[in-house]
């Protein structure tokens, strides 16, 4: 029997492992004097359970067919989806988007579907996962793909939103950001979340 999800457990270990400050380089190529490295807590057993639970306890109030997410930073994440909701007789499928095609195989964009069995995004509700949201860039890229197979995407789930603007940049192409945890829930002041340059 698997557990229930516990937000604060989550929390705890999000402030313990994940956050850190100094000063990085994010994707965006913009400085920050804070960053989430969101794989030292979804790499433990305890982080990858919570954030399976919290994840799927979000998509209990979505409809979903399928759940997507961008390589890397989902990846570990669509695994322990999968996996938890075939425990919790709530089977979901997953796939996961490259950043670019393999130059070998089958080339695919979009990964995880027996597209020789038959199996497509096509009219399918997908629901769009990231471990991080800043700017909402990598969600927007991730949804071209899952659209140009002719998934329907109109929302997206995140471990943790940065409060740097993805949710309005993802309202503006009518998908609603959903998050388990913002950078205000974890204590982050609005001064510290803005860019050094």
């Amino acid at each position: 029997m698997t557990g229930s999800y516990d937000r604060e457990a989550l929390r705890a270990l999000l402030a313990k492992r994940t956050f850190k400050r100094g000063e990085f380089l994010l994707v965006s190529g913009k400085r920050s004097r804070i960053y989430f490295n969101m794989k030292a807590t979804m790499m433990t057993p305890e982080g990858a359970a919570q954030c399976a639970r919290g994840l799927l306890s979000v998509l209990d109030g979505l409809e979903a067919d399928h759940v997507a997410g961008l390589e890397m930073g989902a990846v570990p994440l669509l695994g322990g989806i999968a996996a938890l909701s075939w425990e919790q007789g709530r089977p979901i499928g997953t796939v996961f988007v490259r950043k670019a095609a393999k130059a070998h195989g089958t080339a695919l964009m979009v990964e995880g579907l027996d597209d020789a069995g038959g199996e497509s995004l096509a009219g399918k509700r997908v629901v769009l996962i990231d471990d991080v949201a800043t700017s909402g860039g990598s969600i927007l890229k991730a949804a071209e793909q899952i659209e140009a197979t002719g998934g329907v995407m109109t929302d997206a789930i995140v471990i943790l939103d940065r409060e740097q603007g993805a949710t309005a940049t993802l309202a503006e192409r009518g998908i609603t950001l959903h998050t388990l945890f913002t950078a205000t829930d974890l204590g982050v002041s609005e001064e510290d979340r803005q860019p050094l340059d």
